[in-house]
């Protein structure tokens, strides 16, 4: 067979084996159990560990299980930028602004060399860039979206 029609074919078909495997089908398909982490790098009011917590124990449903190995891991990395540091240069009446990330990861539980670590098989982050003053709602909808997007077939 002629190599472009061989590169050809493998043009068309690799499309298709990706879009078949597992790791295509929601990221959520092949896991059991799953306990939850929630880490904050920087307080924010309005933002409760305990709540974020629960709605994710919620959003897992009967995968829930606080001792499994496996974990959701969400973390907020939101903190107060004053608008001065952004700028480069002071100014009066200069507001706070919350600048950072909001993550969600699925970390499984893999064996190498003998031993057991955790690997990251699905990671989505959002971007946050806000007024401080509205810095919960911004985490708690990128919160919503990751959720969702974890959830989607």
């Amino acid at each position: 067979m002629p190599p472009m029609v061989v590169g050809l074919a493998l043009v068309l078909l690799i499309p298709m084996l990706i879009a078949a495997t597992p790791a295509a089908a929601g990221a959520l398909d092949e896991v059991r159990a799953l306990s939850v982490s929630v880490d904050l790098d920087h307080e924010v009011e309005g933002v409760e560990p305990g709540a974020l917590r629960r709605r994710l124990t919620d959003a897992l449903g009967d995968r829930f299980n606080g001792e499994s190995a496996d974990r959701l891991r969400l973390t907020s990395a939101v903190r107060p930028v004053s608008s001065s540091t952004l700028r480069g240069y002071a100014l009066p009446f200069s507001g706070t602004y919350g600048i950072g990330t909001v993550r969600l990861s699925l970390e499984r539980q893999v064996t190498l060399s003998g031993k057991q670590a955790p690997a990251i098989i699905w990671q989505r982050e959002r971007q946050i860039a806000t007024r401080w003053s509205a810095s919960a709602e911004a985490i708690d909808r990128a919160v919503g979206e990751l959720l969702d997007e974890i959830k989607a077939p």
